[in-house]
């Protein structure tokens, strides 16, 4: 074979060697296309739940701070200097328990000179009772202007007696009022004086609180301050426990603050003195403001961006818009109270729906 018929053979083996690989792209591409079909529209592929019915609450979830329920600012009545304090922050105290002694040196004074007084007083008494006994015996002897001057003289002494005995027991009850005593059991939370400071009516001494009876308190926005009522039950779980105290709404406040659109609640911690609860202590709080036996509850994702509440069930495949109502609530999940009756389709993100009657594949 001469080298030009071998050069022509060559060409003609590239030529077919192409012309196969362009067949086989042209084979290929049409095989593709028939599989996946590019120009027919794809299902988005969406996660589903099915709507049923089911036991189903609405539970507000708040932070409070442990409250003993009895606490008094503890002050003087009288002012002076300080003499001693005899109790501490944390001490443990009885009703009646000295806690302060204020210097009571010129109250003194002025009850010994009140019942000096008295005396002197009483000893008049006395005489004028004497001699009114005396005219009165004498009645044929004695004439009436006399006998009348006896009864007004011994009249006049018992009224000093009564006025003097009043200044006595009003001097010795300031007197009394020199040393600060506690006006119930409890604990000392704080102290704010110390021996040698002068005080006033006006200066706090002691923070005084029972704290074997404990609350918590918590403020509830305003949102959902209608929803507050006595009696509502409530699940406490205090910082740092893993136990759950089962207690009560015990107050409702008859305001929202208008500071802080806050609405203040009392929950009642049954046992949790026993249990050495820390004044101010965090309280995890679950209020539970309703409680259904069959409701419907939906994810909160699951609600459409429309222009009214709706949810996307499927349909033969299809993405259907469903208008619903429910109640807004401060969770995951929300109760519905129309427009889903159970047994439907729910796609649980509607994030993944392009609109509705858009196709929709159920993921596994």
């Amino acid at each position: 074979m001469s080298d030009i018929e071998s050069l022509a053979a060559k060409r003609r083996r590239r030529r077919t060697f192409w012309y196969l690989v362009l067949l086989a792209a042209v084979v290929g591409g049409a095989a593709w296309l028939v599989l996946n079909r590019p120009w027919e529209p794809k299902p988005a592929i969406v996660g589903v739940e099915v709507v049923t019915e089911g036991p189903a609450s609405r539970v507000l979830a708040i932070n409070g701070r442990v409250k003993p329920t009895e606490q008094v600012e503890i002050s003087s009545t009288v002012s002076g200097r300080i003499l001693s304090v005899a109790a501490a922050e944390g001490e443990l105290v009885t009703e009646g328990t000295p806690l302060l002694v204020i210097d009571d040196t010129q109250q003194r004074a002025t009850v010994a000179q009140a019942r000096s007084q008295l005396n002197g007083a009483e000893a008049q008494r006395h005489k004028a009772q004497v001699d009114l006994e005396r005219a009165e015996a004498l009645t044929a002897s004695v004439s009436q202007r006399s006998l009348d001057d006896a009864r007004l003289a011994a009249e006049t002494a018992q009224e000093e007696v009564d006025r003097l005995s009043s200044l006595l027991d009003q001097a010795e009850d300031l007197l009394a009022q020199h040393i600060v005593k506690a006006p119930f059991d409890g604990t000392i939370l704080s102290r704010g004086a110390d021996a040698g400071q002068v005080v006033s009516s006006s200066t706090p001494l002691f923070l005084i609180a029972d704290l074997a009876t404990l609350h918590a308190e918590a403020s509830v926005d305003e949102l959902y301050a209608s929803e507050m009522r006595r009696g509502l039950p409530v699940m406490a779980r205090p910082a740092g426990h893993s136990e759950l105290i089962a207690g009560e709404v015990i107050y409702v406040s008859p305001s929202v603050d208008a500071s802080t659109g806050g609405r203040l609640v009392r929950v009642s911690l049954p046992g949790a003195g026993e249990r050495n609860l820390p004044v101010g202590l965090t309280v995890m709080l679950n209020i539970e403001v309703e409680a259904r036996d069959n409701a419907i509850t939906i994810p909160r994702e699951a609600l459409a961006a429309a222009g009214q509440p709706a949810v996307y069930v499927v349909e033969d495949g299809r993405a259907v818009l469903r208008p619903v109502q429910y109640i807004d609530w401060p969770s995951d999940r929300l109760m519905v109270t129309q427009g889903l009756s159970g047994g439907e389709t729910l796609i649980v993100d509607s994030t993944l729906v392009e609109a509705d009657g858009a196709l929709v594949a159920v993921g596994e």
